[in-house]
């Protein structure tokens, strides 16, 4: 009865206009950096890649759990919440990684980060972009363009 009711809900949410709604895909305003395919993008949140060109380390910046830019980060990974906690895991005890990305739990939080960071990268719902974040494209196209991949 559990499971049936869950996926009811499920369902009613991914029809709701906030399931469509694009995600932001925001860097420092000095990154050099201004489109990212979203096969990169996969790579850049799972820790894969590890530098910006030229060198500049990557600052993954993700939401806490349960927030929709983090139900994002999960569905652009292919992985649910405890899927992610366990890779993190298992890329620090290999070496691959010293922590998992910070988590920060509100958008000033996650603002502040990114101008705080050179390298740092962040997946922002489109209503709280705020003058003078840098977002990217992705696959060419920018948040609202037909065809955008990050929602």
């Amino acid at each position: 009865m559990a499971i049936r009711l869950l996926s009811c809900l499920l369902a009613v949410l991914m029809q709701s206009p906030v399931a469509n709604q694009d995600i932001a895909v925001v860097v420092n305003p000095k990154n050099p950096v201004s489109n990212v395919s979203r096969s990169e993008l996969r790579k850049i949140f799972a820790g894969e890649k590890r530098t910006w060109a030229g060198g500049l380390s990557i600052k993954i910046i993700t939401r806490a759990p349960e927030s929709y830019e983090r139900i994002v980060l999960l569905r652009l990974l292919g992985m649910s919440e405890s899927e992610y906690k366990q890779y993190w895991i298992g890329q620090v005890f290999q070496g691959d990684a010293q922590a998992e990305p910070a988590a920060v739990f509100s958008n000033g939080m996650q603002k502040e980060a990114i101008s705080s960071f050179l390298g740092a990268i962040a997946l922002i719902d489109t209503k709280d972009v705020k003058p003078g974040m840098k977002v990217l494209k992705v696959d060419g196209r920018l948040p609202g363009e037909a065809g955008y991949p990050v929602h």
